[in-house]
């Protein structure tokens, strides 16, 4: 019986002694697991990662494919200054960095200013009390346009060498704020087709529109272009938009024309 009770008391020992040791072990587990596991996520975020800030100005506009009948001249065209500023991140792939993945977020402008010769060119221009007439109009046509844009892209980018990078993929465009106005000018507008009622619009008479709220909020297109490495840190790229889907909404009537956004980029930045 004594031997017994010796024996419990021992046994009581040795688990008191070994529980901490234990306890202590699993905690050191846990926190090598947690180290483990924030150490790969922040390493995901900084090994094989670049990361750079852009400013860019553009020349494009927003153009139909190929040039419609009705526009018979192209009396002028400004691209206007259209700004951009970008932040992207670019995650390579392996350790050597020939292929990785980009994306980033810009705020962009697209704009221009057109003016045109058109022949029986149908279009919308408001009257007084907010009355609008839509029809066939014979004469000149300025169009503004100031559009400004958040775009997501999302690029493929091959390091081609130790001074060139080349990169492609799509981009997805939301409308910030919409400007898209013009009139007419020195010609004729005939009502509901080509030979209504006539309009005349003579010396310094117009017949002014607002396409504004008529713009798409959503635009996605392509982009492709090359950076070129000044040095450790600082870029040079020039790239190319195109937009793939119309520049207004598709129940649009006032243009019988699609309209798609292609914008040809310059700019520089700088790699942290």
């Amino acid at each position: 019986m004594k031997k017994n009770k010796i024996t419990a008391l021992f046994l009581l020992l040795v688990g008191l002694f070994i529980l901490p040791y234990n306890a202590e072990a699993q905690s050191i587990d846990t926190l090598t697991t947690k180290h483990r596991n924030t150490s790969d996520f922040t390493d995901f975020f900084t090994k094989n990662t670049d990361y750079q800030a852009r400013a860019q100005f553009s020349i494009g506009g927003s153009t139909p494919l190929g040039i419609p009948a009705q526009i018979r001249e192209i009396n002028s065209y400004n691209p206007t200054l259209q700004l951009g500023l970008e932040v992207n991140a670019t995650k390579w792939l392996s350790d050597d960095q020939i292929w990785g993945v980009r994306t980033g977020l810009r705020f962009e402008g697209r704009g221009m200013k057109t003016d045109a010769r058109v022949k029986n060119y149908y279009t919308q221009i408001d009257g007084e009390e907010g009355k609008q007439t839509k029809g066939y109009f014979t004469g000149n046509v300025k169009t503004k346009m100031k559009n400004s844009y958040i775009t997501f892209p999302v690029l493929a980018v091959y390091n081609v060498n130790e001074k060139w990078n080349v990169y492609g993929g799509f981009y997805l465009s939301g409308l910030i704020d919409g400007d898209f106005t013009g009139y007419v000018y020195e010609g004729v507008l005939r009502e509901g087709n080509p030979i209504g009622t006539p309009i005349e619009f003579e010396e310094d008479a117009k017949g002014e529109y607002d396409f504004s709220s008529d713009l798409n909020r959503f635009q996605w297109g392509a982009e492709v272009g090359f950076e070129y490495k000044v040095n450790s840190q600082l870029r040079l790229f020039s790239d190319l938009n195109w937009g793939l889907n119309g520049l207004f909404k598709k129940d649009f009537e006032a243009i019988t024309f699609n309209m798609y956004s292609i914008y040809l980029n310059f700019g520089f930045g700088y790699q942290f």
